[in-house]
C-alpha cells in the first residue's frame, strides 16, 4: 500500500522540477496525540510537545498567475507526553516520519513586496524512527501497528512571502494538520500538528518569452517624401550621379531601420511579454511598455527590471548615434490624487525618468532625446474597463532615423 501511494506522488514531484521555484523550509512542529485502544478506551492526560520539521519543495503556477501547485519532500517529528495517575505511569512518544506531499496555493493579496496566500494540501508519510518511553523504559516503535503503518495528513493554513529580489523570496507560514492511517490498526491513533515555519524560495524558471511581434518594415515616410517630390526626382534622373546617390541614401536608411529592428528585437527578447510590444509605423520604430513593467502605481521611480530593460535598449540605440529618440508617458483617465499631482505631471515625470537613464549612455547624444507627457489624452484602449486602463498606462519610445541628407538631395 505504501509503495502504491508514494508512486503517483513521486511522479508529481518529478514533474514539478520544471516549475518556477524551489523552496526550503524549517520550523517548529507542535504536535499532540489522540489515542484509543481496540476496546474504545481513551488514553487520558496527553500533552503536546515541540519538535522540528523540514520541507523541500517545488512550486509552479497552474491555470492562472495566482494559483500554484506545490510538490514537497517532508521530514516531520511528532511527539506527545502523558501520565496515568492510577498506574503511576509516565509516557513519552517521539516519532520521525518521511513523506511526499502535494498542495494548492492561491495568492489572495499583494501589498508592496508582501504576498499573502492560502494553502491546502495532503501528504503521505511513513515512520523512519520512533521511541516510546514508559517511566524509564524505552521501546522501539518500529513494528508497532499503530505507528508503523503509513499515515496521511491533511493540512491547511496561511503563507506570507516577502520579495527580496526578482529571483529570491523569503516566506513564513502556518499550517494546521490532522492525520489518519491507510490501514486498519489495533488502536485508533490521530496526530494533530501545528507547523510554524520560515524559508526561502528561489525562482529557477527560464524567461521563455513569446517572439517579439514586429510588422514587416515599410519605409512609408521615405516613400511619402518621394511621392511629394516626384517632379524633382524626375529632374534629378537627368543627372545619373545625383539619382544614384539618392538611391544609395534611401537604401542605406532602409537597411538602417531593418538592422535597428532586428537589433532591438534580439536585445529585448529576454524581457518581452504581454506588457512589451514593438512595432513599425510610418518609417519609425515604436517600443510600447506597460507602466506595470516599469513603475509601481503612482510612482515615477523605475524598478530594477525596468531599469535593466531600458539600459539594454540604450546600448542598442547607442550604436546608432544619429537616431532621434522621443519618450512619451501616458496614463489612464483616473485622477491622481496624491500631492495634488495631475496625470500630466505623472506622465511627464515617468518619461523624464526613462530619458535620464538613456542620457547616462555616453554613446547617445542628449540633443536627440525628447521627454513628453501626454497624460490621459492619447488612449489606445477603452478607459471604461480595467483591461483598457492597464493598456493605456504605458511608456512609448519612438525612434526615427535622421533624414537630413535625403531631404538635402531632393531639395537641391
Amino acid at each position: 500500500m505504501r509503495i502504491i501511494l508514494l508512486f503517483p506522488l513521486l511522479i508529481l514531484a518529478t514533474l514539478s522540477i520544471k516549475g518556477q521555484q524551489i523552496s526550503l523550509e524549517v520550523g517548529k512542529n507542535i504536535s499532540s496525540f489522540k489515542y484509543s485502544n481496540s476496546l474504545g478506551e481513551n488514553l487520558e492526560n496527553l500533552q503536546s510537545t515541540n519538535n522540528t520539521f523540514m520541507n523541500l519543495g517545488y512550486r509552479r503556477s497552474i491555470f492562472s498567475q495566482r494559483l500554484f501547485l506545490n510538490a514537497n519532500a517532508l521530514f516531520n517529528t511528532y511527539g506527545a507526553t502523558g501520565s496515568n495517575r492510577i498506574l503511576d505511569n509516565y509516557y513519552e512518544w517521539n516519532a520521525s516520519y518521511l513523506g511526499l506531499g502535494i498542495s494548492v496555493e492561491y495568492e489572495l493579496i499583494e501589498a508592496g513586496d508582501f504576498i499573502f496566500s492560502l494553502k491546502a494540501g495532503a501528504s503521505a508519510e511513513f515512520l523512519i524512527q520512533g521511541t516510546q518511553t514508559i517511566n524509564n523504559q524505552v521501546f522501539n516503535l518500529s513494528g508497532e501497528d499503530d505507528f508503523d503503518s503509513s499515515i496521511y495528513f491533511f493540512r491547511g493554513g496561511l503563507n506570507v512571502q516577502y520579495r527580496i529580489n526578482e529571483k529570491l523570496n523569503a516566506f513564513t507560514q502556518y499550517l494546521y494538520g490532522t492525520s489518519g492511517s491507510f490501514t486498519d490498526t489495533t488502536g485508533d491513533l490521530t496526530i494533530n500538528a501545528h507547523n510554524f515555519g520560515i524559508g526561502l524560495m528561489i525562482d529557477i524558471s527560464k524567461n521563455i518569452s513569446p517572439e517579439v511581434s514586429i510588422d514587416t518594415v515599410q519605409i512609408n515616410q521615405l516613400r511619402l517624401e518621394m511621392e511629394k517630390n516626384s517632379q524633382k526626382i524626375k529632374e534629378l534622373e537627368n543627372d545619373s550621379a545625383q539619382a544614384d546617390l539618392l538611391k544609395q541614401k534611401i537604401a542605406a536608411k532602409e537597411m538602417e531601420l531593418l538592422t535597428l529592428k532586428e537589433s532591438i528585437s534580439e536585445a529585448l527578447k529576454p524581457y518581452n511579454g504581454n506588457d512589451l510590444t514593438i512595432k513599425e509605423e510610418d518609417g519609425k520604430v515604436y517600443i510600447i511598455l506597460e507602466n506595470d513593467m516599469l513603475f509601481r502605481s503612482g510612482s515615477w521611480k523605475i524598478n530594477s527590471k525596468g531599469e535593466e530593460t531600458i539600459m539594454v535598449l540604450g546600448s542598442v540605440l547607442g550604436e546608432n548615434p544619429d537616431l532621434k529618440i522621443q519618450v512619451e508617458g501616458h496614463t489612464d483617465n483616473k485622477a491622481f490624487k496624491e500631492n495634488k499631482m495631475t496625470n500630466w505631471d505623472l506622465s511627464t515625470k515617468r518619461a523624464s525618468a526613462i530619458v535620464q537613464i538613456f542620457s547616462q549612455n555616453e554613446n547617445i547624444n542628449p540633443q536627440n532625446l525628447t521627454a513628453a507627457g501626454r497624460g490621459e489624452f492619447d488612449p489606445i484602449a477603452d478607459n471604461e474597463t480595467e483591461e483598457g486602463r492597464t493598456i493605456n498606462r504605458r511608456i512609448e519610445i519612438i525612434i526615427s532615423p535622421k533624414l537630413d541628407e535625403i531631404s538635402n538631395i531632393i531639395n537641391n
